[in-house]
């Protein structure tokens, strides 16, 4: 313990150089300001400002990459509050509750949560990449196919209860959405599913492309079709924008325990900060006094996805830095950079480079400090934006919307799939479903597809061998058919206490 201090401490004077500190301001800013882009998400953001990074000290550009990459995630949560659309499968649940406040006129206290519980997220999940990185990762690999395919479910099982009133329809768009995923070549065999002869078609819907349409699209068509609804926020004043003595007492036991459940969450190889995101905001919803409240605007309700994603994300880092194993496309790129730099993550890392580890590890408190500083004073301005005279504002989130469909893949096609996904999402959103459902069950289509198959052929087609092997992914998938048929009971209970009283 006292070495790892003692370490932590030269990482910290190799990192606050005037260099570096300017490295860690740029790439913070940089990140958050790129980052409000919607469809460009983090790996967007971190491809585009990577060749900023070249010709640099290895130390300065991991610094700048990571306050490049920590900072696209903060912006993520500024579109999703201020127009409802959220450019990563991270920062949906953030619209639950966020939009609504933005709607009430609570935009800048929904923008200081999300600050303040994305620094305390990453705070907490710092401390646990700090002094259990090692074992953290040994504890992750023990995850396997089986483990992983039991928690998907049982995430998925769990979104269909948060996301509306009717457990039913959640049931109904999840199950919709994974079969969307499923659109294109099989990963296993490449047999071609779903495409009906359209070439585009064969490398799937992407997920960015589906969120801008049914979220960005739909909320457009909602204010051509329903201007009374749209477009209307209430007036504030620029002093209620920030968050005061009670509203900090509302939410600091919300941080902390979404904080440690998204840490823990995170470590699960693949779509650990999605999960955990939907596993924070359920925690929170099934513990509250007024679960009903929940999605019409409750500080708590931003602050429990924030905290539970920035801590998951330091938690993904734990594998990448002890292990060399990125578990997401994000990931990924970010390795990439360590590696255009000469570096290259794994178990030697710490032993070979001590200096730069440290360094960087220092840099990611300094960096979550800066991320803080810099977004609460511009929480104003932010929130200022939906002041915009409703006729401007529209043209200019049109224009955004479609510049950000179009630059994912550089595919008019794709633009099509956006505005094809926004009239569908625009008639269900009418219908009472809800879109999260919808869109998360598309992003995690892949992963429960995948990690069903190898489950089936580590065992050969007998799931039941495979559970009682793995007597952990038995208990979660239990717990996931437990909790399923008593959402459904409770649904049809609801259905038939209505006709009846109708009768």
């Amino acid at each position: 313990m006292l070495q790892t201090f003692a370490l932590l401490g030269q990482g910290f004077l190799d990192c606050l150089t005037l260099m570096n500190i300017f490295c860690a301001v740029v790439g913070c800013l940089l990140g958050s300001l790129i980052g409000v882009l919607p469809g460009l998400g983090i790996s967007g953001t971190v491809a585009i400002l990577l060749p900023i990074t070249y010709g640099m000290s290895p130390l300065s550009a991991l610094i700048m990459i990571s306050g490049i990459y920590f900072g696209s995630q903060y912006g993520g949560a500024i579109t999703s509050i201020l127009v409802n659309i959220p450019g990563e499968s991270t920062s949906i649940v953030t619209c639950f509750d966020g939009h609504p406040l933005a709607k009430r006129g609570m935009a800048g206290k929904a923008l200081s949560t999300a600050a303040i519980s994305s620094f305390c997220g990453g705070m907490i999940g710092m401390v646990g990449l700090t002094f259990a990185a090692s074992t953290l990762a040994k504890v992750a690999l023990g995850f396997g196919k089986v483990e992983f395919f039991s928690i998907v479910v049982f995430g998925l099982i769990l979104l269909t209860s948060i996301s509306g009133k009717n457990q039913l329809k959640g049931l109904i768009v999840v199950c919709l959405g994974v079969v969307l995923g499923c659109i294109g070549l099989d990963d296993l065999y490449g047999t071609v599913r779903f495409t009906f002869g359209i070439v585009d078609l064969y490398k799937g819907i992407s997920f960015v492309t589906f969120v801008m349409g049914v979220y960005g699209i739909t909320e457009l068509m909602g204010a051509i079709c329903i201007p009374e609804e749209q477009g209307s926020v209430m007036d504030f004043r620029m002093r209620d924008q920030f968050l005061n003595g009670q509203d900090a007492k509302q939410i600091w036991k919300t941080i902390i325990r979404s904080s440690i459940l998204g840490f823990g969450v995170g470590l699960v190889p693949g779509a650990g900060s999605t999960l955990a995101t939907f596993f924070a905001y359920g925690m929170e919803r099934s513990l509250s006094k007024h679960p009903e409240k929940f999605g019409t605007g409750l500080l708590e309700g931003v602050a429990a996805p924030e905290a539970a994603n920035n801590a998951a994300m330091y938690a993904g880092m734990v594998p990448l830095l002890s292990l060399g194993l990125p578990f997401t496309s994000s990931m990924a790129l970010l390795m990439s950079a360590f590696i255009i730099h000469g570096i290259t993550p794994g178990p030697l890392f710490i032993a070979e480079n001590p200096t730069l580890f440290w360094g960087l590890i220092a840099s990611m408190f300094v960096g979550n400090v800066l991320l803080l500083i810099i977004n609460l004073p511009l929480v104003g301005i932010w929130a200022s934006l939906l002041k915009v005279d409703f006729n401007i504002l529209m043209p200019l989130i049109t224009f955004i919307t479609f510049a950000g469909g179009y630059a994912i893949n550089y595919s008019v096609f794709d633009m099509g799939v956006m505005v094809a996904c926004g009239f569908v999402g625009f008639f269900m959103s009418a219908c009472g479903y809800n879109m999260a459902a919808l869109a998360v069950g598309l992003f995690l289509s892949s992963t429960l597809e995948n990690s069903f198959l190898g489950t089936m052929t580590l065992y050969h087609g007998n799931l039941l061998a495979a559970l009682i092997d793995r007597p952990v992914a038995a208990v979660i998938l239990g717990i996931a058919v437990i909790a399923l048929v008593i959402s459904i009971s409770k649904s049809l209970m609801q259905y038939f206490k209505k006709d009846g009283g109708k009768q």
